[in-house]
């Protein structure tokens, strides 16, 4: 009987991090490569040509360019999340940290203002989209918050912690999308973000 022949695990392994390191490569000049050319700028060969790769080879880990991108973007709304992950704080410290993250996360990735100065509606489309599922997550995340500060007396007994969490998370919402539009009309400046940091303050806070 001829005995069968199996991969060893080592090459097995091996194998599977070149993968998982090609396509890291490959996420990360796609990033590149929106961000300094927007998504109709950007090309397949573009992207595969700073990656280092064949366009052959691009296509074994991505479909098309509208596949890569939304890879590209979902990892992006990941990174924003992470970023306004509580650090270990106070719940007044939390919901502030949380805003002032989110907003400076924004502001200084260059990645999203990039994808928003060409055919900005449709790529605000996109990123709603992609941060769709994170919708609930984030208020259940600001309701634990405020919850927590309840029951240390930092809030007010009689908080609607549920009202409360839906407001704050469409005011850092909308304040964190001004600060990647870059929009003359709506400026923000740090004079709003601190205005903005008191009155979610005030509201919740126990006096």
């Amino acid at each position: 009987m001829t005995p069968e022949l199996t991969e060893s695990p080592g090459k097995t392994d091996a194998r599977q991090d070149e993968s998982r390191r090609r396509r890291a490569q490959i996420l990360q000049a796609a990033r590149a490569c929106f961000g300094e050319e927007g998504y109709a700028g950007a090309t397949v060969a573009r992207i595969a040509l700073q990656a280092g790769v064949s366009n052959g080879l691009l296509y074994q880990f991505f479909r098309n360019k509208e596949h890569l991108f939304r890879v590209v973007l979902k990892d992006l709304v990941g990174d924003w999340v992470r970023a306004m992950i509580p650090r270990d704080e106070e719940p007044s410290e939390a919901l502030e940290g949380m805003f002032r993250r989110s907003v400076d996360f924004c502001r200084t990735n260059p990645l999203l203002p990039a994808l928003l100065s060409r055919d900005p509606a449709l790529q605000l489309q996109r990123i709603q989209t992609a941060s769709s599922d994170r919708i609930e997550p984030h208020r259940d995340l600001v309701a634990s918050i405020l919850q927590a500060g309840v029951e240390k007396g930092e809030f007010k007994a009689d908080l609607d912690i549920r009202s409360a969490a839906d407001l704050i998370c469409q005011l850092q919402s909308d304040y964190s999308r001004r600060a990647y539009a870059n929009d003359p009309r709506f400026p923000l400046t740090p004079a709003i973000i601190e205005a903005a940091v008191r009155f979610i303050d005030d509201a919740v806070r126990a006096h």
